[in-house]
């Protein structure tokens, strides 16, 4: 999943902030586990100071999501959100065997994009 996570010709502010999201899945919950994931998305999209989130998971189910906020005040009003807080309960319950989070500034940031190559061709000059 890549929803807004990339700060190339963006409005994004030139200092922010990482919440990186790394954690092992349980092998239980997997019928609502979308359902809620996919939910956490929708909501933190509807916070003041989203930027964007990436997530991947690997089939040994550890699985790393960064999301990207303007500022640490905003990261502790989504942390402290109602529902995402009931949300996490239910993943220390149901969804991991463990997780960690680690809170980051971003001071620099490049990118790759190979948006001069068209039909797996090269662009020509």
């Amino acid at each position: 999943m890549n929803d807004g996570g990339g700060n190339a010709d963006s409005d994004w502010p030139e200092r922010y902030f990482a919440v990186i999201f790394t954690s092992q899945r349980s092998l239980s919950g997997d019928d609502i586990y979308e359902i809620a994931a996919n939910r956490m998305v929708t909501l933190a999209q509807q916070q003041p100071g989203f930027l964007g989130v990436e997530s991947v998971r690997a089939d040994d189910g550890i699985g790393i999501t960064v999301s990207y906020w303007t500022d640490r005040d905003a990261i502790s009003q989504w942390r402290h959100n109602a529902e995402h807080m009931a949300t996490q309960a239910m993943g220390r319950q149901e969804f991991y065997d463990w997780y960690r989070i680690r809170i980051a500034e971003v001071v620099s940031e490049r990118a790759f994009l190979s948006d001069n190559i068209v039909q797996g061709q090269p662009a020509s000059d």
